[in-house]
């Protein structure tokens, strides 16, 4: 571009003083003023595609910084979104939570309702009998007091006047009945079968009369079988004094509680 101008500006300075001389052929003058008038349009067409460069490196800008502003404009616009996400994810968390607590608390208000309904269907008022170390509880007549244990025996509950009364113990064995037999003296099967407690654990029970310091005793034994080991509630009595009440004595039995 600037070989063109100095071109032009030389062919121009030259041409007058070319005229000037006098000794210069016509023609020679002619093609001079034609090459001067050929760089002159070159020149004007140089000069005419540097403004359509300029124009279009000023669109090109232009458009360059339209694109970093819309691009400026998305990431504000992710960045909102990421927001309103993280947002809605901790409400739909802290709304799972809630939904959980309350199911806890219905849970926990159910089973509590259900325990209520099973102590008010006992024909008795209750105390409660639970054993940590083994993971059991059991539900006894409330007038029926805690009493010396036996050996092998975890608890001992009866009436002021011993009978009738109950036993827990926790102890390896069979079947229930030939675990009994093995505990017990001059003992004596009189009916063993399955049956249910009140929680909908299975259980077994055994029916059976055996000696105890010289006296006959008749009882029900209810037990569950945890691994090798028995968990049994055996509630007695002395049926010459107080008579064999079978539909107490399995009731009884049947508060037993796994935990």
């Amino acid at each position: 571009m600037k070989r063109s101008i100095f071109i032009v500006t030389a062919l121009l300075l030259v041409v007058p003083l070319l005229s000037g001389c006098g000794g210069v052929p016509q023609e020679d003058l002619d093609a001079a003023l034609a090459d001067a008038q050929a760089a002159k349009s070159q020149l004007a067409s140089a000069q005419s595609d540097l403004a359509a460069a300029e124009s279009d490196l000023a669109a090109a800008e232009s458009e360059a910084e339209a694109l970093e502003s819309d691009l400026a404009a998305a990431e504000s616009d992710l960045a909102a979104a990421q927001e309103q996400i993280a947002a809605l994810e901790a409400a739909a968390e802290e709304e799972v939570a809630e939904e959980e607590e309350v199911a806890e608390e219905e849970e926990v208000a159910e089973e509590e309702e259900v325990a209520e309904e099973e102590v008010a269907e006992l024909s008795y008022e209750a105390a409660t009998y639970t054993n940590e170390e083994h993971g059991f509880s059991v539900k006894y007549p409330i007038d029926w007091e805690e009493a010396e244990a036996a050996e092998g025996e975890l608890f001992r509950a009866a009436v002021p006047a011993f009978i009738p009364g109950l036993t827990a113990r926790f102890v390896e064995g069979g079947t229930l009945a030939e675990t009994l037999e093995g505990l017990l003296e001059d003992f004596e099967l009189v009916d063993e079968s399955e049956t249910t407690l009140l929680d909908g654990t299975p259980a077994s029970t055994v029916t059976s009369n055996y000696k105890a310091e010289g006296y006959d005793i008749e009882a029900i034994a209810t037990g569950v079988k945890e691994g090798d080991n028995w968990i049994i509630i055996t509630v007695y009595t002395i049926g010459m004094y107080v008579p064999f009440d079978e539909a107490l004595f399995k009731e009884v039995g049947s508060t037993l509680t796994i935990q």
